[in-house]
This record gives structure tokens, sequence and C-alpha cells, in this order.
């Protein structure tokens, strides 16, 4: 007894103007990483605006860039794991891993240079908080590095 098998396929063109919209990924921001790198971000740029008040001696000037570029590239960590299908693949990449590591031991040396050598109260904030910054991305490097393994 043999029995047949037919397959019918259809298949439909809709012409016309096409909408385009992006799409927002949600994943990562919502998860302990995401929001360590918003708070992070958030905490570069409160010791950038701190440090910029008072620019008198080179340690706080190390410590203005190293805020500015740390939050720069934190924001668009933010943004390429918003807009990317894969943002929640991020924390498991080796370049997070480094970039945190790297932020710790910046922020670690501008945070203590910039105590050290300041006598404005407004730059000693600057500098105590970019220690407090500096153990953001502490935390987050080992979150980084558990995710890898």
């Amino acid at each position: 007894m043999a029995s047949t098998t037919t397959t019918i396929r259809t298949t439909v063109v809709r012409e016309g103007p096409t909408i385009k919209f992006v799409s927002v990924q949600q994943g990562f921001i919502s998860t302990i990483s995401g929001l360590m790198t918003a708070i992070e971000m958030v905490l570069g740029i409160i010791v950038f605006s701190l440090a910029m008040l008072w620019l008198t001696r080179g340690a706080v000037l190390f410590l203005i860039l190293i805020s500015f570029a740390f939050w720069v590239m934190s924001f668009l960590i933010l943004v390429s794991s918003a807009f990317s299908a894969t943002g929640t693949l991020l924390p498991t990449t080796l370049f997070y891993m480094v970039f945190h590591g790297t932020a710790f031991l910046f922020y670690l040396s501008g945070g203590v240079s910039t105590i050290i050598s300041s006598y404005h109260g407004v730059t000693i904030a600057a500098g105590v908080l970019g220690l407090v910054a500096s153990i953001f991305h502490l935390i987050h490097t080992g979150f980084a590095y558990k995710k890898k393994i």
C-alpha cells in the first residue's frame, strides 16, 4: 500500500511603502550588569562635572580625562546593547571584562592622586567619587569574569 503526499506552498508578496522601526532591546539594562553600567556612567558624569569646576592640578586633569573616556564608553555600551539583537551577550565578551578592569585601575589611580594633591573640597569629592566608581568597576570585572567561566 503506497501513499502519496502533496505539498502546496503559497507565497504572498505585498508591495508598497514599508516603515521600519528601530527595535529597542531591554534585556541588558534590566540585568545587574546593565544597571551597574548605568550607575558607572552616572558616576563618571558626576566626577567629570565636579572635577571640571577646579581644574588646577595635573591629577585633576587626569581624573577628568579618565571619567570622560569611561562614561562615554559606558554610554556607548548601553546604546549598542539596547539596539543590538545580541545585547545580552555583551557581558560575556573579553572586551567587557578588560574594559572594566582597566576602568578600575585608572579610576583608582586618578581618584587617589586627586585626593592627595587637592585642597578644594569639590576636587576631593570628585576624587572620592572616582574611588567609588573604581569599586563599581572592580565588582563589575568580577561579574564579567564569572560570566566568562
